[in-house]
C-alpha cells in the first residue's frame, strides 16, 4: 500500500494497560525483567531484551511517515486525525501492514498518547530513555501524554535527577504495578519487591511530578494472608498518595505459578465476595488527606464490579456502597451474578438485578452447578470449568 523504502519492522508487544488505548504502542523493550512472579503467565518462556535506541528511533521515524501517508491518502491536514470509516479501511484492508492499522487507529483516537512497552521499559539506562523521548517528541510534537510500566525496584534506583530528566523529556505517567503491600505476599509470590520498595519508588515517582498509576490485586494473599494484604496494601497506597488506583483482581491463569501451587493445595483463593470484601477493607482502611485526590478506577474485566469508580475521599461513600449492594444480595443470587458477569451473561449487577426471574434463576442454577464442581467453593468451579483467560 504505502511506499516504505526505509522502513524498518514495527513490533508490538503482548500487553498495554487498558487506559493506554489510545495510545501509540513503542516497544523500547522485549518482555520483563523480572518474570518470575507467580500470578503472571505473560511473558513464561521468553527471554528479556532491551532494544537498540536506533531500532527505536527507527519505528518512530516509520509511524511518523505512515502517518503523514495516511493523511495524504485521505487528504487531511498534517495534524489532524483520520475519520472512523477512513481507519476502518486500512483496518479491514488485507494489503495493509501491521504499522499502518496500527496507525490508522491511532490517528482515528486522536494521536495525543504513547505508551513504552513492555513490562518495564524504565529499567535500560535513563539516557537512552531520553533520547528516545526527545525524538518522539520531535516526530510528534503534538503529543500530551506518554507512559510506561516500572516496577517500584527500578524507581528506587532512579535517582532524583534522572527521574526529573525523563519527565522533563516528555515522560509524565508511570504505571506500577504494587499487587499488595504486604512483604509476605509479595515473597510468596515472588514479585521481587517489598513494601519499602513501594513507598519509596512510588513516593519518589509522586514526588518528580509524574502522573502515578498504582495496581493493587485483590484477593492475592489468599486465604492464609487475606488480612494482611488488605492492611499492609492500604498503608503502602496511603503513604504513596498515587494519583490513580486501579484495581486488578486476582485470576488464576492457567499454565501460571500460582495455578500450580492453588492445584497443590498451597494457595487458597477467596471466593469472589470475599475479594469485593477485601476491596471494602482496603478502601475504609486508606488514609487520604483533604489534599489528596487518588482516583479508584475498576477498568479491567477481571473485576466482578466494574462500578468501583470514585476519587478518594470524596467519593469514599458511594464506592462503599457499591460493594454493600452486591454482598448484602441473598447468598444463592450473589452467586449467580458472579457465574453469569463471569460466563459473560451479564455485564453488571444493575442488570443482573433486572433479569426476567426465569433468567435469574439459570444463573443460580449454574453456579450450583460449578459450586458443586468445586467441591463446595464457585471459584474453584469457575477455574476448572468456566474462567475465561482474561489480559
Amino acid at each position: 500500500m504505502i511506499d516504505q523504502p526505509y522502513a524498518s519492522a514495527y513490533e508490538l508487544g503482548p500487553i498495554r494497560p487498558p487506559s493506554e488505548s489510545t495510545s501509540l504502542l513503542v516497544r523500547v523493550t522485549r518482555n520483563c525483567p523480572w518474570n518470575t512472579c507467580a500470578f503472571c503467565s505473560v511473558y513464561k518462556g521468553r527471554r528479556f531484551e532491551k532494544r537498540s535506541v536506533s531500532d527505536i528511533k527507527a519505528e518512530i521515524d516509520l509511524i511518523a511517515r505512515t502517518a503523514a501517508a495516511l493523511r495524504e491518502r485521505f487528504s487531511v491536514g498534517p495534524e489532524e486525525g483520520l475519520d472512523s470509516s477512513c481507519a476502518l479501511e486500512i483496518l479491514r484492508s488485507l494489503a495493509a501492514s501491521t504499522a499502518e492499522k496500527h496507525t490508522a487507529m491511532w490517528l482515528q483516537r486522536g494521536a495525543k498518547h504513547v505508551f513504552l512497552q513492555d513490562a518495564d521499559s524504565l529499567v535500560i539506562p535513563p539516557r537512552k530513555i531520553v533520547e528516545i523521548l526527545e525524538h518522539l517528541r520531535r516526530r510528534f510534537p503534538q503529543v500530551s501524554r506518554v507512559t510506561s510500566y516500572a516496577r517500584s525496584r527500578t524507581l528506587v534506583a532512579r535517582s532524583e535527577k534522572q527521574l526529573r530528566e525523563m519527565k522533563d523529556a516528555g515522560l509524565t505517567r508511570i504505571h506500577i504495578g504494587l499487587e499488595s503491600g504486604s512483604d509476605r505476599v509479595l515473597k510468596m509470590v515472588s514479585k521481587g519487591c517489598r513494601f519499602d520498595h513501594h513507598v519509596e519508588g512510588g513516593r519518589r515517582a509522586v514526588e518528580v511530578g509524574f502522573e502515578v498509576c498504582c495496581y493493587v490485586m485483590p484477593g492475592l494473599g489468599g486465604r492464609a494472608l487475606s488480612r494482611e494484604h488488605v492492611e499492609k496494601t492500604a498503608e503502602a497506597i496511603s503513604k504513596i498518595a498515587p494519583g490513580h488506583l486501579r484495581l486488578r483482581t486476582l485470576w488464576i491463569d492457567p499454565g501460571s505459578p500460582l495455578r500450580r501451587m492453588a492445584d497443590d493445595g498451597l494457595f487458597e483463593p477467596l471466593e469472589e465476595h470475599e475479594v469485593v470484601q477485601e476491596i471494602r477493607d482496603m478502601l475504609l482502611s486508606i488514609k487520604s488527606g483533604a489534599s489528596v485526590n487518588t482516583r479508584v478506577v475498576s477498568d479491567h474485566d477481571r473485576n466482578l464490579l466494574l462500578d468501583v469508580e470514585g476519587a478518594l475521599p470524596g467519593d469514599l461513600g458511594e464506592l462503599v456502597a457499591v460493594c454493600d449492594r452486591f454482598l448484602t444480595l441473598d447468598p444463592d443470587e450473589r452467586d449467580g451474578f458472579v457465574a453469569g458477569r463471569r460466563a459473560g451473561l451479564v455485564s453488571g449487577l444493575g442488570r443482573y438485578l433486572t433479569l426476567d426471574p426465569v433468567e435469574k434463576d439459570r444463573l443460580v442454577e449454574l453456579a450450583k452447578e460449578l459450586k458443586a464442581a468445586g467441591g463446595g467453593s464457585l471459584v474453584k468451579g469457575m477455574m476448572d470449568g468456566l474462567r475465561r483467560r482474561s489480559i
